[in-house]
């Protein structure tokens, strides 16, 4: 069995209120002797005018919060990032419509744009805690599949027995690299490596690979074995 890369694994691969307004005079010609009580008509007249003002301008700015927040809220992406990557130290992504915790946390730990429009997928195994239905999101040189599958482990014993399980129903016949059907392993660095394990059969070629140190499964098919070994090299998710 070789190494399908060649020993060469994937390498991808955020107003105030308008001006015061100026209080009416109030003043009647002719008034006389009432002059001070017209002036301080005015100016409680004009203090009436500037609360009534500002509390127009609050409600304004009131207002205007609650749109802001009723339209500039992000709604739940299908993108990944790096926030929940080891070391990022941020709390857990909430679930959206589609995904609960466990599922946003798988999609948070790969590169953001690797994969787009991610939903939920059957989690097929006990020992599958997260499972994710997604389209490769990283343009590569070679054309990418239609739909990727991701799938992270409870824990390493139940990684080991999904590759045992899965290697048992293939009969090796050759190397992945030529399109045959086998399982081998593949490494990139001490923490990208794990199985791979290939499936062609007519106009169908199918791959799932693991990466051991991260409980991670990835499976995914296209009818050339050539083309899609090609991205497979090219593309790095985590």
């Amino acid at each position: 069995m070789q190494d399908p890369a060649g020993s060469t694994p994937p390498e991808p691969a955020d107003g105030p209120a308008g001006p015061p307004v100026e209080p009416d005079d109030h003043r009647t010609p002719g008034a006389g002797g009432g002059r001070r009580r017209a002036v301080a008509a005015g100016i409680v007249g004009g203090a009436a005018a500037i609360i009534i003002g500002a509390g127009v301008a609050i409600g304004l700015l009131v207002t205007s919060g609650s749109d802001h927040e009723a339209t500039g809220q992000p709604t739940p992406s299908s993108t990944g990032s790096h926030a929940d990557r080891p070391g990022g130290g941020m709390a857990d992504p909430a679930p959206s419509a589609t995904l609960d915790s466990a599922d946003a946390r798988l999609l948070a730990s790969l590169r953001p744009f690797a994969v787009s429009d991610c939903r939920a997928a059957p989690r097929v195994d006990d020992g599958v805690v997260a499972a994710l239905a997604c389209a490769p999101g990283v343009a590569t040189e070679a054309p990418a599949p239609a739909r990727l599958s991701i799938i992270r482990y409870r824990d390493a014993a139940a990684l080991r027995g999904d590759v045992a399980r899965r290697s048992a129903a293939v009969i090796d016949a050759g190397d992945c690299h030529r399109g045959q059907t086998s399982v081998e392993r593949w490494a990139h660095s001490a923490r990208r490596r794990g199985t791979f394990l290939c499936v062609a059969a007519a106009g169908r070629f199918a791959v799932y690979w693991t990466v051991d140190d991260e409980l991670l499964g990835f499976a995914t098919e296209d009818p050339d074995a050539g083309q899609l070994l090609a991205w497979w090299r090219a593309y790095d998710p985590i």
